[in-house]
C-alpha cells in the first residue's frame, strides 16, 4: 500500500472521529496550514510567531485534549499530502525549481520519515504536543520547511548567525571574519542542522554521521545557491573530547573536510544535557569542566571536495 493511500485512510479515520466535535473544521484546518506554510516558512522551526501561539492557545482552551490531538494529527497529514504532491510535480516557481533535481536519497528520507509518522499515529502512540520540540520538528518536516535525513539530523534553510564573530576574543574574530568573507558565498542560504532525539545508535556513531554528511553533500551538489551547513552543539568542545576520547570522531570527521569550530558561550547549568554523562558530572562538580556551546561551519566547496575524495572509499 502506498504512503499516500495510508495517509488518505488515516485522514478519513481522524475526520470521522472529529465529525460533529469541531465547528468549521475545514476553516480551522486551512488557518492552521496557512500558519505553517506561510508564517513559519523561513523561520526557525522551534519559534512559532506570536499570533500563531495565541491561536493555538485559544484552540487548546476550546477543545478537549483528545480532540486537540486529533486536530494536530489531521493537520500533519494534510501538510504531508501537500508536500508529497509538490515532490511529485515539476515546480514552475523558480524558488522551488531545485525540487526537480533532488537526489533520490533525499526523497527517500522524506518518505521514510512520513512513514514513521503514519505508523506512530496509526498505532495511537503519537503525542502531538505543541510545546514539544519533537512535534515542532514534525510540523516543519510535514510542510518541508525542514528536511529529514536518513540518519541523525534534520536540516532547515537558515541564515548563518554572526554572533560567533565577537564571542571569543580577537583571534576568533579574525578567523571568523575570514570564514565569512572568503569561504561563505551567501550566509543567508545555508542549512542548519538539528539533532533528532528519536534516532540514536547506530546513527550517532561515526558511520551514521559520515552517511549523513555524504547525504547533505549530495544535495548541495544540486543546489549551488546553498553555501554550506552549520550547527551548534556542546559535543564539539575540545574538553568533551579530552574527557571522552571515543567521541573524538564527532569533531574530527567534519574537521578533516574543512569544517571549522567557533566557541559561542559557556552553559553553566547543572541540568545541561552534556552532564548526563557521569564522568562529565564529576568534572563539573569539581569545576574542571563547564559545558560550552560551539558553532560548526562547513563551507559548501570544502564539503563537496571532502565527499568527492571519500566517495570511492564508500563504494
Amino acid at each position: 500500500m502506498s504512503l499516500q493511500t495510508l495517509l488518505d485512510e488515516l485522514r478519513e479515520l481522524i475526520e470521522s472521529r472529529l465529525d460533529g466535535k469541531v465547528v468549521n473544521l475545514p476553516d480551522l484546518r486551512q488557518q492552521y496550514i496557512a500558519f505553517v506554510q506561510g508564517k513559519m516558512q523561513g523561520r526557525a522551526y522551534s519559534l512559532f510567531p506570536d499570533d500563531m501561539e495565541r491561536w493555538i492557545e485559544e484552540l487548546a482552551g476550546t477543545h478537549s485534549a483528545k480532540v486537540l490531538a486529533d486536530i494536530h494529527q489531521l493537520v500533519l497529514i494534510d501538510l504531508m499530502l501537500i508536500s508529497l504532491r509538490s515532490l511529485d510535480s515539476a515546480p514552475i516557481d523558480d524558488e522551488y525549481r531545485h525540487l526537480e533535481v533532488l537526489p533520490t536519497r533525499v526523497i527517500d528520507a522524506v518518505m521514510e520519515w512520513y512513514g514513521y509518522l503514519v505508523d506512530s499515529m496509526t498505532a495511537g502512540d503519537y503525542e502531538p504536543d505543541t510545546t514539544s520540540d519533537l512535534f515542532r520538528k514534525d510540523l516543519a518536516i510535514s510542510a518541508l520547511n525542514m528536511w529529514p535525513s536518513s540518519s541523525i539530523c534534520h536540516y532547515e534553510m537558515r541564515a548563518l548567525p554572526r554572533r560567533f564573530l565577537t564571542a571569543n576574543g580577537i583571534a576568533q574574530f579574525f578567523s571568523a571574519a575570514d570564514m565569512l568573507l572568503r569561504k561563505i558565498k551567501d550566509r543567508q542560504h545555508m542549512y542548519e542542522l538539528h539533532m533528532e532525539d528519536r534516532r540514536k545508535n547506530p546513527h550517532f556513531l561515526e558511520a551514521g554521521w559520515r552517511e549523513f554528511y555524504l547525504e547533505i553533500a549530495q544535495r548541495l551538489e544540486t543546489e549551488p545557491h546553498v553555501s554550506g551547513i552549520f550547527a551548534q552543539s556542546w559535543f564539539w568542545d575540545p574538553e568533551v573530547i579530552k574527557a571522552s576520547p571515543k567521541m573524538m570522531y564527532l569533531r574530527t570527521l567534519p574537521e578533516s573536510g574543512g569544517a571549522r569550530f567557533y566557541l559561542l558561550e559557556e552553559c553553566d547549568d547543572p541540568l545541561h544535557v552534556a552532564l548526563q554523562n557521569k564522568k562529565r558530572q564529576r568534572l563539573y562538580a569539581q569545576r574542571m569542566y563547564i559545558p560550552k556551546s560551539y558553532l560548526m561551519i562547513w563551507p559548501r566547496e570544502m564539503m563537496l571536495r571532502w565527499a568527492k575524495d571519500l566517495q570511492p572509499l564508500c563504494t
